[in-house]
């Protein structure tokens, strides 16, 4: 029975099974079961890797493959594991620099747009009055008498809506 067989299924770990995978069978065979459990203590607990969002997508283009990975939550980690990282994996790099003005660009654009495309809405609705002649009737009488206005021998109904 392999080390990975002896794991019950909730407690599966990326990290502790990649490890597990890379030794040898003849080595893992050789390990106490006090061994395992100091081993498996040794990575981070399932509990760790859980996030509110946890959203990873990959995007396969020709040749080359890009993934994507978007991870919030609570901020657990220590003082020093924070500064450690910041040192490791610095926000200023030119690779995000050029991702944030992207994704900047993309954010602000699709706001203006639809900020735009629900203006133009409301601006519609508000201006969706076209004066038009009533062709049914014929004298000025009859047009002012309907509260209209006789133009050009016209009776031009100025409130016309296209919706009407």
């Amino acid at each position: 029975m392999t080390i990975l067989q002896n794991k019950k299924k909730q407690d599966i770990n990326p990290l502790r099974e990649n490890f597990f995978a890379q030794v040898s069978p003849e080595i893992a065979a050789t390990f106490t079961k006090e061994q395992i459990e100091a081993l498996q203590k040794g990575f981070p607990s399932r509990e760790w890797n859980d996030h509110s969002i946890d959203l990873r997508i990959s995007f396969p283009v020709s040749l080359i493959s890009f993934y994507l990975v978007i991870l919030a939550g609570e901020e657990r980690r220590s003082k020093q594991r924070l500064q450690y990282e910041k040192n490791l994996y610095p926000l200023w790099t030119p690779g995000n620099i050029f991702f944030i003005m992207v994704f900047s660009f993309i954010i602000i654009t699709g706001s203006f747009s639809t900020l735009v495309f629900f203006k133009s809405l409301v601006h519609a609705k508000r201006q969706a009055v076209f004066p038009t002649s009533i062709p049914w009737i014929e004298n000025r009488n009859d047009c002012e008498r309907a509260n209209r206005d006789w133009k050009d021998n016209k009776c031009w109904d100025s409130q016309h809506s296209p919706y009407f």
